[in-house]
C-alpha cells in the first residue's frame, strides 16, 4: 500500500491519520487536500479535512493513485463521476458540483445515514447530484419533504461560493426519475379523461415543479392545453380538451 487517505477536524489531524494508515511518520509522504470544510461545518458545528497520503517513494516513480479505498464513503464513486465529467459537455459549473456535492456529503453523514453523494450530470443551467445508500427513505421524507429541504440548503449553500450558480438539484436513489415518470403518466391519464369526457380537468395539490412536469408531458398533445390558477397552496393545474 503506497498511498492512503485520512480525515480529521484539523489538517493535522487528517495528516496524521492517513500517515498512520501507512505506517510512517508525516515527514516520509506526500500530502494532498481532497477537501476542507465547507460552510455547512460552520452551521452545524462540525468541520472535516480530508487529505489524501503519497508515499514519496511512490512520488518520485511518477506513480498516481489508480484507484480508491475499499468502502471509503463519499470517494466509491470518485470513478462514476470522472466518466460523468468527461462527457458532462459545459464545465464552467464543474466547481459548482463539486462544492454541492461535498455539502450534501456533509449533510449526509451529519445527518447519520450510510449514503455516498456523487455528481449524475451537468449541463449548461443545472447540476445533477445522487445519493445512494441505504435508509434512503429517511433523506427522501414524507413525498419528498426532507429531500426538498436538503435541495434547497445545498443550493444555496453552493451557489454562494461561485461565481458562476445554476439549479441544482439532489436525488436519493433516483426517487425523483421515479416521481417524474409516475407525475407524466398521470398526465397523460388525465388528459385522456379530459378527451373522452371533454370537461376540463382540474388536478390540485401539486407541488409547483410537480405543474411544470405535467405541463411538459402534455406540451405536445394537440387535443389538449393546460394551465395553472390560484395562488399559494391554493394554486391548481387546469387540463382542457381541445374543442
Amino acid at each position: 500500500m503506497e498511498w492512503a487517505e485520512g480525515r480529521g477536524t484539523t489538517l493535522e489531524e487528517a495528516q496524521q491519520n492517513a500517515a498512520a494508515q501507512l505506517g510512517v511518520s508525516t515527514d516520509e509522504v506526500s500530502f494532498e487536500v481532497l477537501s476542507r470544510p465547507g460552510a455547512l461545518g460552520s452551521i452545524f458545528g462540525r468541520a472535516e479535512f480530508r487529505v489524501r497520503a503519497i508515499l514519496e517513494e511512490a512520488v518520485e516513480r511518477g506513480e498516481e493513485p489508480t484507484e480508491e479505498p475499499a468502502a471509503e464513503g463519499p470517494e466509491a464513486a470518485a470513478e462514476a463521476e470522472a466518466e460523468v465529467a468527461e462527457g458532462a459537455g459545459p464545465m464552467q459549473h464543474a466547481e459548482l458540483a463539486e462544492a454541492a456535492r461535498d455539502m450534501l456529503q456533509q449533510m449526509i453523514d451529519l445527518m447519520g445515514l450510510e449514503g455516498v453523494a456523487h455528481i449524475a450530470d451537468i449541463s449548461e443551467d443545472e447540476v445533477r447530484l445522487n445519493v445512494e445508500g441505504e435508509d434512503m427513505g429517511l433523506l427522501i421524507g414524507r413525498h419528498g419533504a426532507t429531500l426538498d429541504a436538503v435541495q434547497l440548503v445545498v443550493a444555496i449553500v453552493a451557489n454562494r461560493r461561485v461565481d458562476d450558480g445554476a439549479r441544482i438539484i439532489v436525488d436519493a436513489e433516483d426517487y425523483r426519475e421515479r416521481h417524474q415518470q409516475m407525475i407524466e403518466q398521470r398526465a397523460h391519464k388525465l388528459a385522456e379523461e379530459a378527451k373522452q369526457t371533454g370537461r376540463e380537468v382540474v388536478v390540485p395539490d401539486l407541488k409547483a415543479y410537480e405543474r411544470r412536469i405535467m405541463h411538459l408531458a402534455l406540451k405536445e398533445d394537440p387535443e389538449v392545453e393546460t394551465y395553472s390558477e390560484g395562488e399559494g397552496d391554493e394554486r391548481v393545474l387546469v387540463i382542457s380538451p381541445v374543442i
